[in-house]
Parts: structure tokens; sequence; C-alpha cells
């Protein structure tokens, strides 16, 4: 797509004006007329780019809380010893004191110290610097409610980031569902437009004129048992589940190079592909006892089949 086209479409999918940082997903409406001037797959693909945008930014989110969650404890720990040692040397005993120290993992040791009214601090990257006790007291307390600051403000930007990404898995679904459609609707017009063949003779002369042969029931197939079509972009597969499958029950991996498709731990598919798939760009669905997959070439070319043929 044209970096024009792609700016245009970026307002239907959301705000160019950013909370938090992240920019906010917006719920498209109108699946239908969105897709009217633009291909299904190209607005997947840009909603699947955004997509990633938002696992990356949930990533650093997670990070930076896991990071604030061990230092907390540790800030804490260190104005607690501050606060020990001004008590100390406000009380005015001159006494020494005899403390614990961690010496190593596991390993501690013990030192005795006397009232004093300086302290050193780890500022990290094996650097130390000295502080009277007040200093280094305001400064623990400074740092601790930045912490505790930021670290809501993070838990609020998680939970905003995860609406977002709801929105777009939704957006994303519903594209790819409407362009399922339209490649179904686009076959059937094709296939009406080709001429019926001939009969190869005319009804049988004892037959009634309102004769017409019983409706065929479809046999019942076995679960794992599969059926796939192609189109020059897209590869389809339909596969069989056990009765009253749950979708909760249901994993689905799919590889550039390898489908594997499990039900309650067993699996049901596996397979080498024929050629490579867009993985960012395939979606699978669960519906009437069967699993959908639509898989995304990576070249757009026939594969000569689904999987890879053994050599015997």
């Amino acid at each position: 797509m044209a970096a024009g086209d792609i700016s245009a479409l970026d307002e239907y999918l959301f705000k160019k004006v950013e909370k938090r940082g992240i920019p906010e997903a917006i719920f498209i409406e109108d699946i239908e007329g969105l897709c009217k001037t633009r291909k299904p797959t190209d607005i997947v693909a840009r909603l699947q780019d955004l997509y990633s945008k938002y696992q990356y930014m949930q990533s650093s989110i997670t990070a930076q809380r896991s990071s604030l969650r061990v230092k907390l404890p540790d800030i804490k720990t260190s104005l607690e010893v501050v606060e020990h040692l001004v008590q100390k040397r406000d009380s005015g005993d001159g006494e020494a004191c005899e403390y614990t120290y961690p010496l190593a993992e596991n390993i501690w040791s013990k030192a005795s110290a006397t009232a004093t009214n300086c302290v050193c601090l780890w500022l990290g990257a094996n650097c130390m610097l000295e502080y009277t006790l007040q200093e280094a007291q305001e400064l623990l307390v400074h740092n601790e409610e930045a912490a505790r600051t930021l670290l809501i403000s993070l838990d609020e930007d998680a939970a905003f980031l995860r609406d977002q990404m709801t929105t777009t898995e939704v957006n994303i679904a519903r594209c790819h569902n409407h362009g399922v459609k339209l490649r179904a609707l686009q076959q059937k017009d094709e296939a009406a437009k080709e001429p019926a063949p001939a009969p190869s003779g005319g009804p049988s002369a004892g037959a009634p004129a309102s004769f017409a042969p019983a409706a065929r029931q479809e046999p019942q197939q076995e679960p794992g048992t599969y059926t796939w079509k192609q189109d020059r972009d897209e590869v389809e597969i339909s596969i069989a589940l056990p009765k009253d499958a749950q979708k909760i029950d249901l994993k689905v991996t799919i590889l550039a190079e390898s489908l594997k498709v499990e039900h309650a731990g067993k699996v049901m598919l596996e397979g080498q592909f024929a050629a490579k798939c867009s993985p960012n760009g395939s979606t699978w669905t669960m519906g009437k006892g069967r699993v959908e997959i639509s898989l995304e070439k990576a070249e757009a070319s026939q594969w000569p089949s689904l999987f890879e043929i053994a050599e015997v």
C-alpha cells in the first residue's frame, strides 16, 4: 500500500491523539463500507502491524512492572535501616550496635558500628555515594513514593492496553471473516457463469414428471479428517472435531512451515506444509463441529499439496 493509502486507512483504525503514549484503537462499525475501496487482506495486514506494536508495548510495561516490584522492597528495607540509624543517633547513648549483613549469597556476617551522621547508598552500576542521614532519608522516601506512583500508572497503562488489544483482535476477526465471505461469493458467481453440462439423455418414459431424487445424507466424518482448498493468496482448511468439542480444549499452532491441531491434548492434525505461509496473516475459528483455518501464503502461487509428501 502507498504511504497515502496507509495514512488514510489509519484514520479508521486508531486515533492519532494518544492516551498514555498508547494509540487508542477504534472499533470498526462498518466493515462492509471500509472494504468497498480496500482489500480485506490489506486491512488485516495493517491491523496485524498495530497489534504487533501493542504486543511490544505490553512486554515493555510488563518488564517495568516486574522491575519496580523487585526494587520497592529494597527501597523500603534501606529506608528502615536509615530510620534505625537516625534513631540511634538521636538517642545519644554512643554505644556500638551489632549488625548482621549479607556477605555473599547465603553467607551472612556480623559487624559492630557506632552511631554516625553519614551513610552510603548504592545507586546502581557499581556506584555508591555518601549522604547525611537526613539526605538519605529524604532521598529514599522520595524514591519510594515515585516508584509506587509509577507502578500505579503502569497498572493503568496495562489495563488500557489490554482493551486496545481486545478491540484490535475483534477488528482483525471481523475483517478476515468478511474477506472469506467475499471470496465465497466471488467463487459462487464464477461457478454460476460457467455453462452447465448438456444432459446425456432424456428422462425415462416410465418415470413421473414430478420425480426428484432423495436428498443425499452427508456422511458423518471421523474426528481429524479434513478438506482443503486454495486460491492464489490463501489456503483454507476444514477439520472435523469430536462431538460436543469445546473451544477451550482446542489448540491450533500455525508456524511458517507447519501446522498442528490438538483437542484435549490429542493431536488431530499435524504436518509440514508443502510451501510456506505467513503466520501473522493466518487465523482460525471454530463452529458447527469443525475448525476452520485460513492460511495466508508467503508467496502468491499454487501449492502442489497441503502437506509434504513423504518419500517412499
